[in-house]
């Protein structure tokens, strides 16, 4: 089974792994950082970007791939 994820990972577009990387973060002790001080206007911004994301996901690109 984990050679199939593996397999699935190896094929997956590099924009879609950043995703992945921080969906499996939710299953380990790592603790997240998550911004408890933001104006409403930062969540608002916050809000729709991830409102986009979900229904956009080809339009992410990773921080890394930023030049």
């Amino acid at each position: 089974m984990l050679q199939e994820i593996y397999a699935y990972i190896d094929d997956m577009p590099k924009s879609k792994l950043e995703a992945l990387r921080q969906f499996l973060r939710a299953f380990i002790d790592e603790p997240l950082i998550v911004e408890t001080d933001l104006t409403e206007e930062e969540r608002v911004i916050v809000r729709k970007s991830r409102e986009h994301y979900r229904a956009h996901p080809e339009d992410f690109i990773p921080l890394e791939d930023i030049d």
